[in-house]
């Protein structure tokens, strides 16, 4: 098991990149976020359940702690460019998923991938976990080429899982353990 201490995200300080840093979103992230989530298809992201809170909903779930979503923020100037949720902390098995979002404008530029990176190493070497997953529709091809750059080995495929566009399409699971991030 481990310590319950490590496990209050709120009280994590993951340290800093060279181009971005982490930090619990706060509610005037929200509106951006919000926004961003907004003018895309919300399905194309994720297999799960698409819920369309609103953003009162979205702001009272942060206030109430319910959510644990880290900001990435660019360290020039702090711009919020994106977030990346921890979900499903099992202490026991020393396990978390980690999704993550990006602003259309700040795509493909590497932030997103620093960003999990130093989340990651935060969750091994501080935390004490020994696996990070996640998941990604099999046609998000850059999602999947993001996973396989931080070491992500595909687990498993969830077959005809996620409805896109009127197509059923496979779901893949991806995990790192601590053994493997070794020297990363």
């Amino acid at each position: 098991m481990l310590d319950a201490e490590k496990l209050d995200y709120c009280q994590w300080h993951i340290p800093t990149g060279s181009r971005v840093c982490l930090a619990l979103l706060q509610l005037e992230d929200l509106d951006i976020i919000h926004r961003w989530k907004s003018q895309i298809d919300v399905s194309y992201l994720t297999s799960k359940a698409i819920q369309h809170p609103s953003l009162a909903d979205r702001q009272r779930r942060l206030q109430e702690g319910v959510l644990s979503v880290f900001a990435i923020r660019r360290t020039t100037d702090h711009q919020l460019i994106g977030e990346i949720s921890l979900y499903n902390l099992n202490p026991k098995n020393r396990s978390v998923g980690v999704g993550y979002f990006t602003g259309v404008d700040y795509r493909r530029r590497g932030y997103t991938k620093e960003g999990l990176w130093l989340l990651i190493n935060y969750l091994f070497q501080v935390v004490g976990l020994n696996k990070v997953m996640a998941d990604t529709g099999a046609f998000n091809d850059a999602s999947i080429a993001l996973l396989r750059s931080l070491g992500f080995r595909q687990d498993g495929c969830l077959r005809q899982h996620q409805l896109l566009d009127g197509v059923l399409h496979d779901q893949l699971l991806f995990s790192v353990l601590a053994e493997e991030w070794q020297g990363k």
